[in-house]
């Protein structure tokens, strides 16, 4: 494959190692980890961080899943149902902003239900962001998604079949992972940055950074020149403003 991109990592005894499935299953594992990490290290004890982990990974691949109806239209209905493709190897379950917002949800809710006393979800923000760079490296090596639209740029790669370089869009997605996790790790102590806020933040984020990523990729556009993706992030940003803006201690007055 050109420009190093390597869909079949290796084989083990014939059987083909894919590129996606294997760094999809690296994501989880690094999001696994820094939670768990995080979780001993704010002293959560294990009764609480296991139901939200369990609802969170639950409430991720359910909304990376039924996310590609939005993105895609519902003639991708057919594909939506078949479940068994969310463990196939070659193609992964879904949109990855699809799953951030299923698996916030999912742990949102399992967060009250147990009747927990704070915001376990500070403790995914770093992770999410780590965890996502990794499985965009997965993305880029599979040579899924047409990678990004054609470019001159020396940085192009070339896929199989065409005469022209195009983006590498994850890999875009994945530098700016790396540093915003780098951002987050930092902050993640910071008083103002806990109650849920470091994860509002981290979010915020991402969608700003991925909007102006959607211009190189290759998604279905869908209102207005934008992309569903496009749109979710502006409105994943006008409800965090809106948020932040009601939830911003009034001005003390003389």
């Amino acid at each position: 494959m050109p420009s190093g991109m390597r869909p079949v990592l290796f084989y083990v005894d014939g059987v083909p190692i894919y590129a996606y499935g294997t760094f999809f299953l690296l994501s989880l594992l690094t999001v696994l980890g820094l939670v768990l990490y995080e979780a001993r290290r704010r002293r959560w004890p294990k009764e609480e961080v296991v139901p939200i982990l369990l609802s969170a990974f639950v409430g991720g691949m359910l909304g990376a899943r039924l996310s590609i109806l939005f993105f895609n239209g519902w003639e991708t209905f057919p594909e939506v149902l078949n479940l068994a493709a969310l463990f196939d190897p070659r193609i992964g379950p879904g949109s990855i902003l699809g799953g951030i917002g299923g698996a916030y949800l999912g742990g949102y809710i399992a967060s009250r239900a147990i009747g927990k006393i704070g915001c376990a979800c500070d403790a995914f923000a770093p992770a999410m962001a780590l965890g996502n760079a990794v499985g965009r490296v997965g993305i880029f090596l599979a040579g899924v998604d047409g990678l990004g639209k054609p470019t001159t740029f020396p940085w192009g790669v070339q896929l199989p079949g065409n005469d022209y370089l195009v983006h590498p869009a994850p890999l875009y997605d994945a530098a700016f992972d790396v540093a915003w996790f780098g951002v987050l790790w930092a902050l993640r102590d910071h008083p103002a940055m806990q109650n849920g806020n470091l994860l509002k933040f981290g979010l915020a984020g991402y969608a700003l950074v991925r909007f102006f990523i959607e211009f190189v990729r290759n998604n279905r556009v869908i209102w207005i020149g934008l992309t569903g993706q496009q749109l979710l992030c502006l409105g994943l940003l006008a409800a965090l403003a809106v948020w932040f803006a009601f939830r911003r201690p009034p001005l003390a007055t003389a």
